[in-house]
């Protein structure tokens, strides 16, 4: 493998020893930390370029998917107003997705505006980028004396810090200056968080799914606690290793424990749940005694024997005709069926603009060419599965508001265009880039 050093001449990687490998490690990083801070100072000058016009129009973080009932602006107090709907054309040309974008976007300026030492630090690559962006993304909420204060702390030493380092300099800050905030955040702003979110996991994500789900519970501590406790109590092992009520202390804690609290439901006498999955099997392929797999829309692959355990009362499981996803039929009206529905989150099975990743059933139905009704001039049959796309609600309104253009091919692939020229292909292999202008 051909490298060039710091002065520009080439070098066999596979040649090097370990002094020289060392040595080269570390221009490396001097080169990653120099890339860094020119895109760094890119998105700094790409939010001087949209400023928001007013209130209403700046970018807030419930432009991010998942939280679209959070309406607070990006950056802490005192960080100019960037436009909403700025962050898309960026993220498309550096090939990341608009959330992460938009933190990246946040997190800059709060380094520029309230965290200016630590950003000095960066800028004259003594300290990766990485880590001030850790520190930005903590002290966001914080008043701009807090903020100063964190500052004044971390700047010397934010090149070593972790994540307890800088919770515990937040933490005074807020002391020091926001006393009364930490009062508000336990009396109302923790409870407006509490509540339960159920997460299943992601084709891709972390390995095969295998009907494994993410459970999270946000709470008063002492009635968490008291589910904890009687949780752990329930597996404990007992003292006698020969007691035969023990005879599962050899499987893993953590089924015991999941277990523990299937028993707690069932105790409760709580309802078996009520489960709607589209799932590519046969009738034959589920009769069948080998290993075979499913594939669960939005969840990914599951063995058969998973698939028969639901069925067989695991779960509530409704079986729906089979969908013919090559039916064409148009309607009049602006909403399309349940079966249209269907037919296209399960073609098109994420947002279909660049980069998004959203799952196709959270997803609004957008008409690639634009409904018009009929009492308004509108022709017959503009819903049809080849005019509707799944995007998400913020590219629906970026789509909707002229931002982005976009059309469906006849290989089902579809191209997009911004104001600026630049192009893409949103395909089954992904987002290409293409020419641009």
């Amino acid at each position: 493998m051909i490298e060039t050093d710091s002065h520009g001449q080439p070098l066999e990687v596979d040649d090097l020893d370990a002094e020289w490998l060392l040595d080269f490690a570390h221009e490396a990083e001097a080169e990653v930390r120099k890339a860094e801070r020119r895109r760094l100072r890119v998105v700094l000058r790409w939010c001087d370029l949209n400023p928001a016009a007013d209130d209403e129009s700046r970018l807030s973080w419930g432009e991010q998917e998942r939280v679209w009932d959070c309406d607070a602006w990006i950056g802490g107090e005192g960080v100019p107003a960037v436009a909403e709907f700025s962050a898309e054309k960026l993220a498309a040309v550096m090939r990341m997705s608009p959330a992460a974008t938009t933190s990246l976007m946040a997190e800059a300026l709060e380094l520029r505006h309230r965290l200016p030492k630590i950003h000095a630090r960066v800028e004259s690559l003594d300290v990766a980028l990485w880590r001030a962006r850790r520190v930005a993304k903590a002290t966001q909420g914080l008043s701009p004396e807090a903020a100063a204060h964190v500052d004044t702390v971390l700047a010397p030493v934010v090149d070593s810090v972790g994540p307890t380092r800088i919770d515990r300099a937040v933490a005074e800050a807020i002391a020091l200056y926001d006393p009364a905030s930490l009062e508000v955040a336990e009396e109302k702003v923790a409870t407006n968080e509490w509540g339960l979110t159920l997460r299943h996991r992601r084709p891709g994500e972390g390995g095969q799914w295998a009907g494994t789900s993410w459970l999270g519970i946000t709470g008063d501590t002492p009635t968490l606690q008291r589910l904890h406790d009687l949780i752990t109590d329930t597996t404990a092992p007992s003292a006698d290793p020969t007691d035969p009520a023990d005879t599962d202390n050899e499987r893993d804690l953590g089924v015991r424990q999941i277990e523990a609290l299937g028993a707690v439901l069932d105790g409760l006498g709580a309802p078996r749940p009520r489960v709607r999955l589209n799932i590519d099997i046969t009738s034959e392929d589920l009769a069948a005694d080998t290993t075979q797999v499913g594939q669960v829309l939005g969840l990914g692959p599951a063995t058969l024997a998973k698939i028969r355990g639901w069925l067989a009362g695991a779960a509530s499981v409704s079986v729906l005709p089979v969908l013919d996803m090559a039916r064409v039929d148009a309607i009049d009206d602006h909403d399309p069926p349940r079966w249209m529905r269907d037919l296209v989150t399960r073609r098109d099975t994420h947002c279909v603009f660049p980069f998004c990743d959203t799952g196709s059933p959270r997803c609004d139905l957008d008409h690639i060419s634009p409904y018009v009704p009929i009492h308004l001039g509108g022709p017959p049959g503009q819903t049809h599965p080849g005019n509707l796309a799944p995007l998400c609600r913020h590219h629906h309104r970026a789509k909707t508001e002229e931002r982005w253009t976009y059309h469906r091919t006849d290989h089902g692939d579809y191209l997009w265009r911004d104001q600026h020229g630049h192009s893409y292909a949103v395909t089954t292999h992904g987002t290409l880039e293409l020419d641009a202008r």
